[in-house]
């Protein structure tokens, strides 16, 4: 990647940080005070439980899979890792008769549409890992074989 790309890629990201934050201005401070709890709360779930895990996750997969197959399984892993935290907050189960403060939250079938994301990313981890798998067998690396 080089230089010039890298840096349109921070321009881009502190832009869209920047929207961001102009959009939060606009909410009222009890409306502010939700997503900087909700903020907080995302780090705390990521450096807690989702990077301890993803660490064990790719330790215990380099050691037990082959080095073909392991890099597309954490991958994998890591993206349904990140997908059902994302959704935990809407399939969460919550007690009878209780219904959501804001009744648009749950127009969708929110466990259909992760279940799909979930099918359709490990079908495309098994599919590097075959594409990996058959490259090896011929002698090629994988990332030779990806060029």
């Amino acid at each position: 990647m080089t230089a010039a790309v890298r840096v349109l890629l921070v321009l881009a990201g502190i832009g869209m940080a920047v929207y961001g934050v102009t959009l939060i201005t606009d909410f009222t401070p009890r409306d502010q005070l939700s997503v900087l709890i909700w903020a907080i709360a995302g780090l705390l779930v990521h450096d807690a439980i989702l990077a301890p895990t993803y660490s064990i996750l790719g330790h215990a997969g380099s050691r037990l899979l082959p080095s073909t197959v392991w890099a597309p399984v954490l991958v994998a892993t890591a993206a349904t890792l990140v997908l059902v935290a994302l959704a935990f907050p809407v399939l969460a189960p919550r007690p009878a008769g209780e219904r959501p403060m804001n009744a648009t939250i749950l127009d969708r079938p929110y466990g259909l549409g992760l279940t799909i994301a979930v099918v359709l990313i490990w079908v495309l981890a098994a599919a590097v890992a075959v594409r990996n798998h058959r490259s090896a067998r011929r002698g090629a690396t994988p990332t030779e074989s990806a060029a």
